[in-house]
């Protein structure tokens, strides 16, 4: 086909065009795209902000009632009924800080910002503490929490994050307690191994769990009972967020389970420690000691 100059000039034109066209065309979309991004990281960092804010108005005063109900305890322990009021006020408000952490810790999961923060955990005192905060609850249904503790004192050291710790066990206690029997019991053990790895198992003595459901309990908002009328309470996010944290820290979770009881035992490994090397976790608090230089 011969074409002449004026027609190439014409179609090599007509081509520049189209290429500039869509060169500006592509710069609008890109600086659209740029502007959304800096939209969507705003929005991040306002959700973020948000989260860490709401949580600190929530978690403030709901420590002041716990702190309170505890005065109150001790303060009118020749009372019965200041005594029960006051241990009462004390659980369900447990009970809402257990339910807000989890809350908290989906939305942080669902956004990307967890991250550990590992300190050597005194795991038995942990434990302790995390039982008694369970034991309302469980004598609603008259369930026996019982915690069998290492021998050895100094093997209830494990260097790993509490937080998370403390979300990973409580979820597997109430879950424990929701599904045993009336007059059942709980068991709780662990042990840390040699490598540091720490192994801690929850029995219970309830229904157990068919094989066809035991993956599917690890996935968000999924109850094996549906509906108005059924027979355990929940809102199905304890144990996909208890599966979230286990993986978090490179851990393992598995359950056995049969029509007498289901049993979830759960292997952290040893992760790296704060920059402090000396900072270190009893019963859920964190100390951080300082080497002090002699005068």
């Amino acid at each position: 086909m011969n074409i002449t100059d004026e027609e190439l000039i014409e179609e090599l034109s007509k081509r520049f065009a189209q290429s500039r066209k869509a060169f500006s065309d592509l710069s609008v979309v890109n600086r659209k795209l740029l502007e959304m991004n800096e939209r969507l990281e705003r929005s991040e960092s306002l959700k973020s902000n948000f989260l860490s804010n709401i949580r600190n108005e929530i978690n403030n005063p709901l420590n002041v009632i716990i702190g309170l109900a505890g005065q109150l305890a001790i303060v009118g322990a020749r009372n019965e009924e200041i005594t029960s009021l006051s241990s009462l006020i004390g659980a369900e408000a447990n009970h809402l800080d257990f339910q807000l952490r989890n809350i908290f810790m989906a939305a942080e999961l669902e956004a990307g910002e967890v991250t550990p923060r590992c300190v050597k955990v005194h795991i038995t005192s942990t434990l302790r503490d995390l039982v008694e905060s369970f034991l309302h609850t469980a004598a609603k249904k008259s369930v026996t929490l019982d915690l069998a503790l290492p021998a050895v004192e100094d093997a209830g050291i494990a260097v790993l994050d509490v937080e998370k710790f403390q979300i990973i066990v409580s979820n597997l206690l109430a879950n424990a307690i929701e599904y045993s029997i009336d007059g059942g019991a709980v068991e709780v053990s662990f042990s840390v191994a040699g490598d540091g790895c720490l192994h801690i198992s929850v029995q219970d003595h309830g229904v157990g769990i068919a094989p066809e459901d035991q993956q599917r309990i690890f996935d968000r908002f999924v109850q094996l009972e549906t509906g108005t009328t059924r027979s355990h309470l929940g809102h199905g996010l304890g144990l996909s967020i208890t599966k979230a944290l286990v993986d978090l820290l490179q851990g393992s979770i598995t359950l056995t389970s049969s029509p007498g009881g289901t049993r979830f035992t759960v292997t952290i490994p040893p992760c790296s420690i704060l920059d402090d090397k000396d900072s270190f976790s009893e019963a859920g608090n964190l100390f951080l000691f300082d080497d002090m230089s002699e005068a």
